[in-house]
């Protein structure tokens, strides 16, 4: 029933490790919430200030004594207001990242962090009552080793090897809940030309909400691909009966190479590949032009198109079955900004290409480019996708609150439509209005509160959502 729990982004939303790499916390006496909260808040952020700065050399024991903690504290809150009979959903988190990274030795240093999401005790007990994506797979809290990496630098070019964060458009450790999405990586990158950025990486495993067997454990790419496809236990395509797709008995268990251009200055271009073995080829381009009209207006003009295609055994595959997954991306995004208002008006528009027998991957490893975020599709009846052909277009007014008196401090207001194809999902239009205040309190300190009101003709698309979030930086 993985597919009832999964993914419903930016609203309802809207995955094999060795043993010992995840732990979940259980508690046989509950003390104190205040005290329990405490205690997790020290646990992560006690260190910081005293950490000593990193310092670079020949000599390790210097180099040993120079490694300096990192981190961060971050309590949240998810409240759900399902219709349609849906059971509503509240739930508490409290987690965060405690890392360690070593100074420098002849070009090397060393970085680890656990990472963690607990419940203080205050899950509640009906798992249809607590939110898909603040825990494991199963909704329990859980902890891992995210990041465990040697790093090599030599000038302006660092070579990243192990778990790792990854910030691309398609792969990215996105943190929309507590734990970000992670990878295990062979992450190259270079900065020798003037504001370009060059990467290059192999990609083998990812552990996240946006995995499919696993968020809490690192499994192949292959395994944690999370496509609209759903089939039965023997392969066969199925969205009555079915459950997500896991490619890897179909492929095996295989990675993603990367490689990448950003250039970014006061306009920016960037270019990606994505290249998973046997799997899916991705190509995505977006750039941005910036032109002052006046001394108090701006236009920002923007455009963005990605192309996803199946290769190898998948392509195969999918091919045996009469379907497919080639399908393009396209959108454009204009603002205009007065800096004497602190008002940004924005208009956004993307639309999906493919047909009744594509296979889509929105949100496939993490990455959510597109200039509409939409809820996740449920494909339907004998359908494989509801994404093909859906047109979305987005208004936001962004507040600078600095301009008032709230220093640091934005309000954005969104209003959305999403038309889905009547072919694939019919009477499924979304409304969604949406809010998006964020405020830097301190140097370390952050918050970030978020409402969602969707309406549609089905119920799943048709609810209230909203997060409230507190982080502490070190």
């Amino acid at each position: 029933m993985k597919h009832l729990i999964k993914r419903c982004r930016h609203g309802s939303r809207p995955t094999d490790a060795p043993s010992g790499e995840t732990a979940t916390m259980a508690s046989p006496r509950r003390a104190p919430l205040a005290k329990r909260l405490g205690s997790v808040v020290l646990a992560l952020g006690s260190l910081s200030p005293f950490a000593p700065t990193a310092r670079a050399g020949d000599d390790l024991g210097q180099a040993l004594l120079g490694s300096s903690a990192f981190g961060y504290a971050k309590i949240m809150v998810v409240a759900d207001d399902k219709k349609g009979g849906r059971p509503n959903q509240g739930t508490l988190g409290v987690g965060g990242k405690l890392g360690l990274e070593t100074g420098e030795y002849y070009g090397l240093r060393f970085r680890g962090a656990l990472y963690t999401s607990q419940d203080l005790g205050l899950r509640n007990a009906n798992p249809r009552q607590t939110d898909a994506y603040m825990f494991d797979l199963d909704k329990r809290p859980y902890s891992l080793l995210g990041e465990a990496q040697l790093r090599l630098s030599a000038g302006r070019t660092e070579l990243v090897l192990g778990r790792q964060e990854i910030f691309s458009p398609l792969i990215n450790s996105y943190e929309y809940r507590i734990i970000p999405n992670l990878y295990e990586a062979y992450t190259l990158i270079n900065r020798d030309l003037p504001h370009t950025t060059l990467t290059a990486a192999y990609v083998g495993k990812m552990s996240g909400l946006d995995s499919l067997g696993s968020y809490s454990r690192f499994n192949s790419m292959s395994r944690q691909a999370y496509l609209s496809l759903m089939t039965r236990p023997d392969g066969t395509p199925d969205a009555r009966a079915g459950d997500t797709a896991d490619l890897s008995p179909l492929v095996g268990q295989h990675g993603v190479w990367m490689t990448g251009l950003v250039y970014e200055n006061t306009h920016r271009l960037q270019l990606w590949n994505y290249y998973g073995i046997d799997t899916l080829h991705s190509l995505y381009a977006d750039g941005r032009w910036k032109q002052p009209l006046s001394p108090n207006l701006t236009a920002v003009l923007e455009a963005q198109a990605y192309r996803v295609s199946e290769v190898g055994a998948f392509k195969d595959y999918l091919a045996r079955h009469g379907l497919n997954a080639s399908y393009s991306l396209k959108g454009l995004k204009g603002t205009l900004a007065h800096a004497p208002s602190g008002i940004s008006l924005g208009l956004a528009v993307n639309r999906f290409g493919g047909n009744e027998r594509t296979v889509t991957a929105y949100g496939n490893w993490g990455g959510f480019p597109e200039f509409v975020i939409l809820p996740y599709l449920y494909p339907e009846e004998d359908r494989v996708s509801a994404l093909a052909g859906t047109a979305s277009a987005r208004l936001t007014a962004l507040f600078d609150l600095g301009v008032y008196g709230l220093k640091d401090q934005s309000l954005l207001l969104g209003h959305a439509r999403v038309n889905i194809d009547e072919a694939l999902l019919p009477g499924a239009d979304i409304r969604i209005n949406s809010l998006l205040y964020r405020a830097k309190l301190s140097p370390r300190l952050s918050a970030r509160v978020s409402l969602d009101s969707r309406s549609s003709g089905h119920s799943r698309y048709d609810n209230a959502f909203m997060t409230a979030a507190l982080r502490y930086d070190f």
